[in-house]
């Protein structure tokens, strides 16, 4: 589910588990740990850490 999320906002996921990137930004720790989804389905992330590259 995290992975669909973060490619659905046009980010690749790394080798890294929890880590995905794009041309202009690196986000890291999406793990199901920092990841709510509420009753409709919708995802709230939570602690990430987003760095501009």
């Amino acid at each position: 589910m995290i992975d669909t999320y973060m490619a659905a906002l046009g980010f690749e996921k790394t080798s890294e588990e929890g880590r995905f990137t794009n041309r202009d930004y690196e986000a890291w720790d999406l793990l199901p740990r920092n990841v709510l989804v509420d009753n409709e389905g919708d995802i709230f992330v939570v602690d990430a850490e987003i760095k501009r590259l």
